[in-house]
């Protein structure tokens, strides 16, 4: 019998250069739900998989190779050293997204008590790390997606007592709540024009609500955001946003004109300007 890693690796070629084949097999094999012993990885053959495991490597390899993400056949991401849950009609958490939570951690450490909200809360992963990385923190996450809302119920689950789940459509509906020291967000920011720029399997598997915004108003969330942290946040608090990096200096100038100082735009670990902070006087 052939080796179980080679021939996984061999298959996915059809749809990935061979390293990233190599990369999504040892976690196809490895990580939930199949699970399997390194040694069965690397060394192990077909046969050495029960009935059930072979049925479910099958199924997976099937859906692999009609291009859906990695990341919902095994039905989980990692974010912030957390296992996220996500499915379709969740966006899949991005490593650069870590960028902004690590940020908002760092500077956040020392209050003695936060009341942070996140908006378009999406799977939840922020929302999740920011409770894990600030014990003192009570995390409100809210998007406007029942779909989203289940996932981020499930992911904030073992931060349960200080994390809220909402449904709330942040462009058209009021929101009332408590006042806020930080508001956080990784709202839809591609423009409908940039479409053909992105991969098929996000194109086709993740959600376009959490991902397009009009040509004619790339910027409406962060208008919104800003609009709303002039009503809730307290006087000093901080909004942290990610960005699309083609927009930085517009989105710098928007908090500008809403009336935020100390206005900041950050790298991400790719070098992209992916992060922008802005304070309320």
């Amino acid at each position: 019998m052939s080796q179980l890693l080679p021939s996984v690796i061999h298959q996915l070629t059809k749809v990935y250069s061979v390293e990233e084949a190599r990369a999504v097999s040892k976690r196809l094999l490895s990580e939930p739900p199949l699970n399997l012993s390194q040694m069965t990885v690397f060394t192990g053959g077909e046969e050495d998989l029960s009935e059930s495991e072979k049925v479910m490597l099958e199924n997976m390899l099937k859906r692999l190779l009609a291009g859906e993400p990695l990341q919902y056949v095994l039905g989980h991401e990692y974010f912030c050293g957390l296992p996220m849950a996500v499915g379709p009609g969740v966006l899949i958490p991005r490593p650069e997204t870590q960028d902004l939570v690590e940020w908002v951690a760092l500077e956040q450490k020392d209050k003695a008590s936060l009341t942070i909200m996140d908006a378009c809360t999406g799977s939840g992963c922020i929302a999740a790390a920011l409770a894990n990385m600030l014990p003192q923190a009570h995390v409100i996450g809210v998007d406007v997606s029942p779909l989203a809302l289940k996932y981020a119920k499930e992911n904030t689950l073992p931060f349960a007592s200080r994390v809220e789940v909402q449904m709330c459509d942040l462009l058209n509906q009021k929101w009332n709540g408590p006042c806020l020291d930080v508001l956080v967000s990784n709202p839809p920011y591609i423009a409908d024009e940039e479409r053909s720029d992105m991969d098929d399997n996000v194109k086709k598997y993740e959600p376009d609500l959490a991902l397009f915004v009009p040509n004619d108003d790339p910027l409406k969330f962060y208008r919104q955001l800003g609009i709303l942290g002039q009503q809730y946040l307290n006087a000093g608090g901080v909004i942290y946003v990610e960005i699309n990096r083609r927009f930085s200096k517009e989105t710098c100038a928007l908090f500008m004109s809403l009336g935020y100082h100390e206005v900041e735009c950050r790298l991400d670990r790719f070098g992209e300007p992916r992060m922008v902070k802005a304070v309320k006087k």
